[in-house]
Protein backbone atom coordinates (compact mmCIF):
# COMPACT_ATOMS: atom_id res chain seq x y z
CA UNK A 1 0.00 0.00 0.00
CA UNK A 2 1.14 3.53 -0.68
CA UNK A 3 -0.10 7.07 -0.26
CA UNK A 4 0.48 9.66 -2.96
CA UNK A 5 -0.36 13.35 -2.92
CA UNK A 6 -2.55 14.56 -5.77
CA UNK A 7 -1.24 18.08 -6.36
CA UNK A 8 1.11 20.23 -8.41
CA UNK A 9 1.36 23.12 -5.95
CA UNK A 10 4.85 22.92 -4.49
CA UNK A 11 4.17 24.61 -1.15
CA UNK A 12 1.25 22.29 -0.36
CA UNK A 13 3.28 19.24 -1.34
CA UNK A 14 6.30 20.23 0.74
CA UNK A 15 4.17 21.05 3.79
CA UNK A 16 2.12 17.85 3.61
CA UNK A 17 5.23 15.71 3.21
CA UNK A 18 6.36 16.85 6.65
CA UNK A 19 3.41 14.97 8.18
CA UNK A 20 2.35 12.25 5.74
CA UNK A 21 4.70 9.47 4.54
CA UNK A 22 4.33 10.05 0.82
CA UNK A 23 5.30 7.47 -1.79
CA UNK A 24 5.22 10.21 -4.41
CA UNK A 25 3.12 12.73 -6.30
CA UNK A 26 0.46 12.50 -8.99
CA UNK A 27 -0.13 15.48 -11.25
CA UNK A 28 -2.31 16.22 -14.26
CA UNK A 29 -3.03 19.23 -16.50
CA UNK A 30 -5.90 20.41 -14.26
CA UNK A 31 -3.67 20.38 -11.17
CA UNK A 32 -0.89 22.18 -13.04
CA UNK A 33 -3.37 24.84 -14.16
CA UNK A 34 -4.70 25.21 -10.62
CA UNK A 35 -1.16 25.72 -9.32
CA UNK A 36 -0.54 28.33 -11.99
CA UNK A 37 -3.72 30.17 -11.09
CA UNK A 38 -2.55 30.21 -7.48
CA UNK A 39 0.56 32.08 -8.56
CA UNK A 40 3.02 29.27 -9.26
CA UNK A 41 4.41 30.45 -12.58
CA UNK A 42 6.32 27.34 -13.64
CA UNK A 43 6.17 25.17 -16.73
CA UNK A 44 5.29 21.49 -16.27
CA UNK A 45 8.95 20.59 -16.77
CA UNK A 46 9.99 23.12 -14.13
CA UNK A 47 7.40 21.73 -11.71
CA UNK A 48 8.79 18.25 -12.32
CA UNK A 49 12.34 19.42 -11.64
CA UNK A 50 11.26 21.05 -8.38
CA UNK A 51 9.36 17.96 -7.30
CA UNK A 52 12.37 15.74 -7.93
CA UNK A 53 14.46 18.04 -5.75
CA UNK A 54 11.98 18.57 -2.93
CA UNK A 55 10.28 15.22 -2.40
CA UNK A 56 11.42 11.61 -2.64
CA UNK A 57 9.40 8.96 -4.40
CA UNK A 58 7.61 8.50 -7.71
CA UNK A 59 6.22 11.37 -9.75
CA UNK A 60 3.39 10.79 -12.22
CA UNK A 61 3.28 13.21 -15.17
CA UNK A 62 0.53 13.31 -17.81
CA UNK A 63 1.21 14.34 -21.42
CA UNK A 64 -1.22 16.00 -23.78
CA UNK A 65 -2.67 13.60 -26.36
CA UNK A 66 -3.58 16.28 -28.90
CA UNK A 67 -0.92 14.72 -31.14
CA UNK A 68 0.41 11.19 -30.60
CA UNK A 69 3.95 12.06 -31.70
CA UNK A 70 4.01 15.21 -29.56
CA UNK A 71 2.66 13.18 -26.64
CA UNK A 72 5.51 10.72 -27.10
CA UNK A 73 8.13 13.49 -27.26
CA UNK A 74 6.65 15.23 -24.20
CA UNK A 75 6.63 11.95 -22.28
CA UNK A 76 10.24 11.21 -23.21
CA UNK A 77 11.18 14.69 -22.00
CA UNK A 78 9.47 14.01 -18.65
CA UNK A 79 11.20 10.65 -18.36
CA UNK A 80 14.53 12.27 -19.18
CA UNK A 81 14.38 14.19 -15.90
CA UNK A 82 14.76 10.89 -14.01
CA UNK A 83 13.54 7.66 -15.63
CA UNK A 84 13.84 5.83 -12.30
CA UNK A 85 11.34 8.11 -10.57
CA UNK A 86 9.02 9.46 -13.27
CA UNK A 87 6.04 7.44 -14.51
CA UNK A 88 3.90 8.77 -17.37
CA UNK A 89 0.15 8.84 -16.78
CA UNK A 90 -1.40 7.89 -20.10
CA UNK A 91 -5.09 8.67 -20.72
CA UNK A 92 -7.07 5.51 -21.41
CA UNK A 93 -7.95 6.07 -25.07
CA UNK A 94 -7.04 4.34 -28.31
CA UNK A 95 -4.25 6.86 -28.86
CA UNK A 96 -3.17 6.33 -25.28
CA UNK A 97 -2.99 2.58 -25.83
CA UNK A 98 -0.72 3.07 -28.82
CA UNK A 99 1.52 5.44 -26.85
CA UNK A 100 1.63 3.06 -23.88
CA UNK A 101 2.65 0.10 -26.00
CA UNK A 102 5.43 2.15 -27.59
CA UNK A 103 6.75 3.17 -24.17
CA UNK A 104 6.54 -0.40 -22.81
CA UNK A 105 8.53 -1.70 -25.79
CA UNK A 106 11.22 0.81 -24.83
CA UNK A 107 11.26 -0.50 -21.28
CA UNK A 108 9.44 2.27 -19.39
CA UNK A 109 6.95 1.95 -16.54
CA UNK A 110 3.51 3.35 -17.32
CA UNK A 111 0.18 4.16 -15.70
CA UNK A 112 -3.21 4.49 -17.36
CA UNK A 113 -5.38 7.27 -15.99
CA UNK A 114 -9.15 7.86 -16.11
CA UNK A 115 -9.81 4.11 -16.21
CA UNK A 116 -13.53 3.66 -15.65
CA UNK A 117 -14.47 0.15 -16.80
CA UNK A 118 -13.34 -3.39 -16.09
CA UNK A 119 -12.55 -3.96 -19.76
CA UNK A 120 -10.30 -0.90 -19.79
CA UNK A 121 -8.52 -2.19 -16.69
CA UNK A 122 -8.02 -5.57 -18.31
CA UNK A 123 -6.72 -4.04 -21.54
CA UNK A 124 -4.29 -1.93 -19.51
CA UNK A 125 -3.01 -5.05 -17.78
CA UNK A 126 -2.50 -6.73 -21.16
CA UNK A 127 -0.27 -3.82 -22.21
CA UNK A 128 1.71 -4.32 -19.02
CA UNK A 129 0.62 -1.20 -17.17
CA UNK A 130 2.21 -0.84 -13.77
CA UNK A 131 -0.78 1.16 -12.51
CA UNK A 132 -4.36 1.89 -13.46
CA UNK A 133 -5.97 5.00 -12.00
CA UNK A 134 -9.77 5.00 -11.54
CA UNK A 135 -11.42 8.22 -10.30
CA UNK A 136 -13.46 7.31 -7.24
CA UNK A 137 -15.51 10.49 -6.78
CA UNK A 138 -15.92 11.06 -10.50
CA UNK A 139 -17.31 7.54 -10.92
CA UNK A 140 -19.82 8.30 -8.17
CA UNK A 141 -20.89 11.54 -9.88
CA UNK A 142 -21.44 9.66 -13.14
CA UNK A 143 -23.88 7.30 -11.41
CA UNK A 144 -21.51 4.35 -11.01
CA UNK A 145 -20.94 2.71 -7.62
CA UNK A 146 -17.19 3.35 -7.35
CA UNK A 147 -16.59 0.78 -4.62
CA UNK A 148 -18.24 -1.94 -6.67
CA UNK A 149 -16.36 -0.91 -9.82
CA UNK A 150 -12.97 -0.95 -8.09
CA UNK A 151 -13.79 -4.32 -6.55
CA UNK A 152 -14.63 -5.66 -10.02
CA UNK A 153 -11.34 -4.33 -11.38
CA UNK A 154 -9.47 -5.91 -8.50
CA UNK A 155 -11.08 -9.29 -9.23
CA UNK A 156 -10.26 -9.02 -12.93
CA UNK A 157 -6.62 -8.23 -12.15
CA UNK A 158 -6.13 -10.90 -9.49
CA UNK A 159 -3.42 -12.66 -11.49
CA UNK A 160 -1.74 -9.52 -12.84
CA UNK A 161 0.83 -7.26 -11.14
CA UNK A 162 -0.96 -4.09 -12.25
CA UNK A 163 -1.76 -1.95 -9.20
CA UNK A 164 -4.99 -0.01 -8.70
CA UNK A 165 -4.19 3.56 -7.69
CA UNK A 166 -7.47 5.20 -6.69
CA UNK A 167 -7.73 8.93 -7.37
CA UNK A 168 -10.41 11.62 -7.06
CA UNK A 169 -10.63 10.98 -3.32
CA UNK A 170 -12.54 13.80 -1.63
CA UNK A 171 -12.87 12.57 1.96
CA UNK A 172 -11.52 10.10 4.49
CA UNK A 173 -14.68 8.04 4.01
CA UNK A 174 -13.98 7.74 0.29
CA UNK A 175 -10.39 6.76 1.05
CA UNK A 176 -11.65 4.04 3.40
CA UNK A 177 -14.13 2.75 0.82
CA UNK A 178 -11.58 2.67 -2.00
CA UNK A 179 -9.10 0.69 0.10
CA UNK A 180 -11.72 -1.76 1.32
CA UNK A 181 -12.88 -2.26 -2.27
CA UNK A 182 -9.47 -3.46 -3.38
CA UNK A 183 -7.43 -0.39 -4.32
CA UNK A 184 -3.75 -1.02 -3.65
CA UNK A 185 -2.79 2.64 -3.38
CA UNK A 186 -4.41 6.06 -3.00
CA UNK A 187 -3.63 9.50 -4.34
CA UNK A 188 -5.30 12.22 -2.30
CA UNK A 189 -5.37 16.05 -2.25
CA UNK A 190 -3.28 17.71 0.49
CA UNK A 191 -6.08 18.76 2.84
CA UNK A 192 -7.77 15.36 2.63
CA UNK A 193 -4.47 13.59 3.29
CA UNK A 194 -4.04 15.54 6.50
CA UNK A 195 -7.66 14.83 7.49
CA UNK A 196 -7.02 11.10 7.09
CA UNK A 197 -4.86 11.07 10.23
CA UNK A 198 -7.38 12.91 12.40
CA UNK A 199 -10.79 12.05 13.82
CA UNK A 200 -13.10 13.82 16.32
CA UNK A 201 -13.07 10.80 18.66
CA UNK A 202 -9.28 10.78 18.65
CA UNK A 203 -9.15 14.50 19.39
CA UNK A 204 -11.66 14.07 22.23
CA UNK A 205 -9.56 11.32 23.81
CA UNK A 206 -6.40 13.40 23.54
CA UNK A 207 -8.10 16.39 25.14
CA UNK A 208 -9.02 14.21 28.11
CA UNK A 209 -5.46 12.87 28.34
CA UNK A 210 -4.03 16.41 28.39
CA UNK A 211 -6.49 17.42 31.11
CA UNK A 212 -5.46 14.42 33.19
CA UNK A 213 -1.78 15.22 32.74
CA UNK A 214 -2.40 18.66 34.24
CA UNK A 215 -4.23 17.13 37.24
CA UNK A 216 -1.32 14.89 38.22
CA UNK A 217 0.97 16.23 40.98
CA UNK A 218 4.13 14.78 39.45
CA UNK A 219 7.08 16.98 38.55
Amino acid sequence: MALYIDSAYLDDITATAQTIPLAGITTNPSLLLDAQQRGQQLTPSQVLTQLLERVSGTIFMQPSLASEEEAYQQTIAFLGADPTRVIPKIPMTQAGMRLAQRLKREGYHIAFTAVTTVSQAYAAAMVGADYIIPYYNRLRRSGVDPSERIAQMARALTNHPTRILAASIKSSAEADAALLSGAHDLTVPPACLLNMVTDPETESALTRFEQDWKKMKIS
